[in-house]
């Protein structure tokens, strides 16, 4: 499984890296298939309004996109709400910086005054359509617990993959009356079309445990208390309760700052 893994991450890597020149260039984590990472080229191309190729060559500037890819940042990165999975060790370099996802991430990188907060795909909501609800509760596992979930809710939990196609996901996230997530997109995402959700807390093998979390807290309202993963959440869970987070900016000069970025980054 484990090799398998690596080939699929070799793929998808190639697949990126071989696209053709022209267009906004964006650099994103390609690893197992995770809606939050693979949704940026799609992402950024809706916001950019054009073509969006892998930023191969990360010495040029690029767009360092959506996920905990921060500390990943070069002199030629222009940040657009990335974030820390963990604290950082270091200083950060990057060319400019547009937006990060939280207060934790400004903080560790000392920054303050006109860079916005917020995960990209709080803005989401600007690109999806009101669904119709086809499912009164939906569960959305961490990457590394798909499996684990699957057993525990049985034949008839509703599990939501994201190791899916990113729109696909988000699709059938907006079909839910209700959200469970361990997945930190799941719950922007369910916090950004205003379906109540719920935080599952991180599980033993989630690297960096809540501090990206947290960090995507400090842009809402109030933060969300976390469950613990068991069967009663799928057995009961109706049991508890439930809240749509609110984004505590203004989501129009967010769109506008990403969409100047963009822009600027396209035109070298």
């Amino acid at each position: 499984m484990a090799i398998l893994r690596r080939l699929e991450k070799l793929r998808r890597l190639l697949r990126w890296r071989l696209s053709p020149p022209g267009g906004l260039p964006v650099w994103w984590h390609v690893g197992r298939p995770n809606f939050g990472d693979d949704i940026n080229p799609s992402f950024f191309g809706r916001v950019h309004g054009g073509r969006v190729r892998f930023a191969a060559d990360r010495a040029r500037p690029h767009v360092l996109g959506a996920g905990s890819i921060l500390a990943h940042a070069t002199t030629a990165s222009v940040v657009c709400g990335s974030g820390f999975l963990e604290p950082p060790q270091g200083r950060l370099v990057a060319a400019e910086i547009v937006a990060v996802r939280g207060e934790l991430s400004a903080r560790a990188v000392n920054v303050a005054g006109d860079v916005l907060l917020g995960d990209p795909l709080v803005l989401v909501d600007a690109f999806v359509a009101p669904s119709p609800k086809c499912h009164r509760f939906g569960f959305v596992p961490h990457v590394t617990s798909v499996g684990r979930w699957r057993r525990l809710a049985g034949r008839d939990g509703h599990i939501i993959d994201p190791a899916w196609d990113p729109w696909r996901t988000i699709a059938a996230i907006a079909a839910c009356e209700v959200v469970f997530s361990q997945s930190l997109h799941g719950l922007i995402v369910a916090d950004a079309l205003g379906i109540p959700n719920v935080w599952i807390a991180p599980a033993a093998e989630m690297r960096g445990g809540r501090f990206k979390f947290d960090d995507y807290f400090s842009t809402l309202e109030r933060g969300k208390p976390s469950i613990p993963e068991n069967r009663d959440l799928f057995a009961a869970p109706a049991a508890f309760d439930a809240e749509a987070g609110r984004y505590r900016f203004s989501k129009p000069n967010y769109l506008a700052a990403l969409a100047a970025a963009c822009e600027r980054v396209a035109r070298g």
